[in-house]
């Protein structure tokens, strides 16, 4: 996490602290606030996959074989109807502090 942060492109060379940063790989992802130089606190992370994997899924689940899957998600939710389906809210009860909405 911290190379990661560390690779951000900032104008002047140095990051404003403390800053956030919302790392997305193709394992897992994380949200690091960032306090200082080597000072990094791992907010949250994901328990599974990774957000890029998650749409893979559920658009091979919708029969879209082309990856990546969130270009052709995204054109179909931009034509659906946001309130036809009540959808979960998956460890809505549960402290962890795992990344979710």
């Amino acid at each position: 996490a911290a190379a990661a942060a560390a690779a951000a492109d900032v104008s002047d060379g140095s990051p404003p602290f403390p800053f956030l940063t919302l790392l997305v790989s193709g394992g897992h992802n994380m949200l690091v606030l960032t306090r200082g130089s080597g000072e990094h606190t791992i907010l949250g992370s994901t328990l599974d996959d990774s957000i890029g994997e998650a749409f893979d899924k559920t658009a091979r689940l919708l029969g879209i074989t082309q990856i990546p899957g969130g270009p052709h998600l995204e054109r179909l939710a931009s034509a659906g109807d946001a309130t036809r389906h009540k959808l979960p809210r998956p460890l809505s009860k549960t402290r962890d502090m795992g990344l979710r909405a």
